[in-house]
Order: C-alpha cells, then sequence, then structure tokens
C-alpha cells in the first residue's frame, strides 16, 4: 500500500544546492511546545532524495523548517508573508540559508493532528499539508478516554483513504475531527470487523452508537470510500516462527519483542558494561568474578537525569540496553531490559547509587543502591548514629561493638571514631545493624 505518493524532480532550485538533502526539522510554537527553539526541533523522517514526512500535533500557530539542528540560519521558509495553512493544500517553500529570502512563517490556524511533507528536490520547492480524513477511537486502539487518544488516517496523493497497523482486540469507530462527534459507526452493536466489505453509518450526534468489534489483535489494512461510505478490510496473519533462529557468534543472547510492530530485539549478554546519562558521563561497571556476567559499580546520579546501559565504552546504540518505558531502578529490581534504544533509568533522589546490572539469570534485571556519602551522609542505626566527617568514619550513640570493614570484607577498625582511611566505600556494624557508606 502506498500511504502516499511523490512526484521526485532531480532540478534543484537556485539556493538549494547548499542543502543537506538527508535532515530536516519543524520548529516553531506550533511545533516545539510554544516556543521558538533550534536545538530541540521536531525531526522529519526522510523518505527519499530530499523527501521528508511528519505525522504528529500540531498546535495553533507559527511554525517553519531548519535544516540544521540549532542553525535557524538554515531556515526553509515560506514563499509568502503568514500563510495560513489549509488540509490538502501543496505550498512553494523557500530555502532561507544566509537570508537569501523573507523570514516568512506557515501559520496552522487549528490546532491537531496533521501530515506535512516536504520536498526539497522538487522546482519549486513544496510543503503538501494535510489533516486527517478520519480519526480512529476504541479500546482496539488507543482507548475510550477522550477523542484526543486517536490514530490519524489521511489520504494520499490519489485522494485515496487507506490505513495499515495494528488494532487490538475491543470496540472501534471513527471519527471526523477531535470530538466524539461527527462519527462514523457500524449498522449494528458489536458488528464484527472481519475481511471484506462493510457499511460505514455517519451520525452527527450520540444516536445509535454502535461500535465495531475487533475479533482479534493483529495488523489490518483498512480502505475507506468516503464517497459511498464503506470500508474494506483485510486482515494480515501474524510473524512466523516456522524458521529456525541463528546467531553468528554463540553465546547467551537478550532478546526483547516489540509488540507495536511485532519484532524481535536480539542483544549478546555483555562482556562489559557501562552506563551512560543524558549530560554524556560515562561510568565502567566492574564485572563480578571470572566469566561473570554480573556487574556492579558505584554513580553519583541524579533524580533529573536518565541513564542507559551499554556494551561498549564508546555506547553505541547498536550495543544499548534500556527499558520500553522510563523505569525507575531505586525503588525495586527491574528486569525490563531491552537489547534496544529505547526509554531511560532513572532515581527517586539524588546521590551516590551502586548499580547492578544482572545478565546471569533466565531474565535480566537492573537496580540501583541508594549509598549514603559524605556530611550529608548521617543515617539512625536504632541507637547509633554512623556519619563520616572529611577522611573519618564516626559512630556516635550508646553502642556496645563497633565493626568497620572495607569493600573486600577486611575489617579494619572496631572504634567508634575510625581515623584517616582511604577513599571508598565501607560497611559499619554497630550492635548487629549494618550501614553502608562512602569516604570521597
Amino acid at each position: 500500500m502506498r500511504l502516499y505518493s511523490l512526484l521526485l524532480s532531480l532540478s534543484l532550485t537556485a539556493g538549494a544546492s547548499a542543502l543537506d538533502m538527508n535532515h530536516l526539522y519543524v520548529v516553531g510554537p506550533a511545533a516545539t511546545a510554544g516556543e521558538w527553539t533550534a536545538e530541540l526541533p521536531e525531526e522529519m523522517v526522510s523518505i527519499g532524495y530530499g523527501i521528508f514526512i511528519w505525522d504528529g500535533y500540531l498546535g495553533a500557530g507559527e511554525f517553519k523548517f531548519i535544516n540544521k539542528v540549532g542553525d535557524w540560519n538554515s531556515s526553509v521558509v515560506s514563499a509568502e508573508y503568514e500563510v495560513n495553512v489549509q488540509s490538502n493544500n501543496t505550498y512553494t517553500v523557500y530555502d532561507n540559508s544566509g537570508n537569501q529570502h523573507y523570514d516568512f512563517k506557515f501559520i496552522n490556524p487549528q490546532a491537531g493532528e496533521c501530515r506535512i511533507i516536504v520536498n526539497l528536490a522538487s522546482n519549486p520547492m513544496t510543503m503538501k499539508f494535510r489533516r486527517p480524513s478520519l480519526l480512529m477511537v476504541g479500546s482496539a486502539a488507543r482507548g475510550w478516554g477522550s477523542p484526543d487518544l486517536n490514530i490519524p488516517v489521511y489520504a494520499n496523493d490519489e485522494g485515496v483513504v487507506e490505513w495499515t497497523g495494528l488494532l487490538s482486540a475491543g470496540e472501534l469507530k471513527f471519527l471526523t475531527s477531535a470530538n466524539w462527534s461527527p462519527c462514523y459507526n457500524a449498522r449494528e452493536h458489536d458488528n464484527p470487523m472481519i475481511d471484506g466489505g462493510h457499511e460505514l453509518i455517519y451520525h452527527n450526534d450520540g444516536t445509535d452508537d454502535h461500535k465495531f468489534k475487533v475479533l482479534h489483535s493483529r495488523k489490518y489494512t483498512l480502505k475507506f470510500d468516503l464517497n459511498i461510505n464503506t470500508m474494506n478490510v483485510t486482515s494480515h496473519p501474524g510473524p512466523s516462527f516456522g524458521g529456525g533462529i541463528t546467531a553468528a557468534v554463540p553465546g547467551r543472547y537478550v532478546v526483547a519483542v516489540d509488540r507495536n510492530s511485532r519484532g524481535l530485539f536480539f542483544g549478546a549478554v555483555p562482556e562489559e558494561l557501562y552506563v551512560k546519562s543524558l549530560d554524556g558521563a560515562v561510568t565502567r561497571l566492574s564485572a563480578i568474578g571470572s566469566n561473570s556476567r554480573i556487574f556492579k559499580g558505584e554513580l553519583d546520579m541524579s533524580a533529573s537525569n536518565y541513564y542507559k546501559l551499554y556494551a561498549d565504552e564508546a555506547c553505541s546504540e547498536e550495543y544499548c540496553f534500556s527499558p520500553n518505558a522510563d523505569v525507575d531502578i531505586s525503588q525495586k529490581a527491574s528486569t525490563n531490559v531491552a537489547p534496544m534504544s529505547g526509554y531511560s533509568y532513572r532515581v527517586s533522589r539524588d546521590g551516590f547509587y551502586e548499580v547492578t546490572a544482572d545478565f546471569s539469570q533466565s531474565v535480566p534485571s537492573v537496580y540501583a543502591k541508594y549509598v549514603t556519602t559524605g556530611v550529608e551522609g548521617i543515617e539512625d542505626v536504632e541507637k547509633a548514629k554512623v556519619r563520616v566527617d572529611g577522611r573519618d568514619i564516626i559512630v556516635e550513640g550508646d553502642v556496645e561493638q563497633v565493626a568497620v570493614y572495607d569493600i573486600a570484607g577486611r575489617l579494619i577498625s572496631t572504634q567508634s571514631v575510625t581515623e584517616n582511611v582511604a577513599p571508598g566505600i565501607y560497611v559499619v556494624v554497630a550492635d548487629l545493624q549494618t550501614i553502608k557508606l562512602t569516604v570521597k
């Protein structure tokens, strides 16, 4: 199925030769949370030489395009001043790098889902703007919580309204805007959405609100003819595992399933492991024991930062382990460890943590244990308080027995004040109560 067809012309406009034909970004208050920010634009998807597409929610207001992140001088702009975009219209765009053209913006008069297609290789360069022909809602799609929880369906260049994707078993109907009505319903309640043709009943109020019933969770192609209000359904079989899965290198692998795209991700259990934060800091975790698949290390972690695991020091994305949703690993161990670049691990408060990543079991896990540190490291141990003062470890309170051990488990002191210890991690046992702390 073609979602759209585009005419590709290889004759470039006068200023287009300097453009990067591999990247383009949408920027402006309508696209980037009400702000003009060149550092955090919305990246468009390249679908061919100089052709880009973006599907998403566009707010009301101004927008234009930039060719390079952070560079306003790479702007691609409207040919006219304050052009209000309308659905199914095509507009001329200009390369404004070097201020060759007036910095004209497009204006989106109505917030909502949209599709933008930019062709930098045509002469003149163009931008096509489309709003959805239909919005799919229901438990088979994204839920019934709000009409905003929809899946948009767009027409292609020939006006064909068609969609292919995954639907869950459940209910489904079709809106014409981000409101509950008008809408297209089934003729009868729970009309089964089986392969073949179906009649769509148009309603401009809430009466006869009959839903289609998706019987099986699988991939579907839905083709609509809104001139005669019909829908043709084609279901697609799921993936086949009849063939064997082989690997170039024998060994243990972590496997993750992407339910949305019905794909599998494989990653070899790492020989070494690194933690990289969003700010770029990289920390190596040490392997515990020979041929071990358990890694530990101490990190200074922030509740406002984000972290991923990498199997190489360069932190290449193809050797990344991450969760499919942001996970707080300071609360409990997480088995959400997928061999793909996804979301991030987080902690609930700032401080030093002992991070453990365990690939030795049938299911990998990652955990961050808070470690008391520095002058902030004062913890109650029933009758005792244990704190660090510079290089000294001090136990205060009514305590009969004290034992201080280093990270290797060696007893280094039985005194309430252990002076001038080397930087590192220590374990203090005070009347059988145990606390771990760090001396910097």
